[in-house]
């Protein structure tokens, strides 16, 4: 398989403000993984072209996701560049999990312990 074409800048920016959108549908089963999904869909739409290749795709990334809502963007980063490069699932998975939680305490971590108190 050969790795899909690079996303434009349109694709890109279209994900970014769709990422403020990550807790509009959290739950208590899959936390963000509705926002995650809506956030990071334009890029799976352009990578994948082949309509089970984006219904598989979309399968596995509404799995459980969260992390913290400032920091979302590194990791679609991460992981649409899995994606382009057609890596395994569960590859794509792994990393995705991999990345969440040390991504998450590291926002909270400057939000809370660092810029909510400077700035009361």
């Amino acid at each position: 398989m050969t790795p899909a074409k690079q996303l434009d800048k349109k694709t890109l920016n279209k994900m970014v403000w769709r990422s403020l959108f990550l807790q509009a549908s959290f739950n208590y089963e899959r936390m963000q993984a509705a926002g995650w999904l809506y956030g990071i869909l334009p890029g799976l739409e352009k990578i994948h072209t082949d309509k089970d290749d984006l219904s598989n795709s979309m399968k596995h990334n509404l799995e459980f996701f969260n992390t913290h809502p400032f920091l979302v963007t590194f990791v679609m980063g991460i992981i649409l560049s899995l994606e382009q490069q057609k890596a395994d699932t569960n590859t794509i998975r792994a990393v995705r999990v991999a990345a969440m939680g040390p991504l998450g305490g590291i926002g909270d971590a400057i939000f809370w312990c660092t810029l909510v108190p400077i700035t009361a």
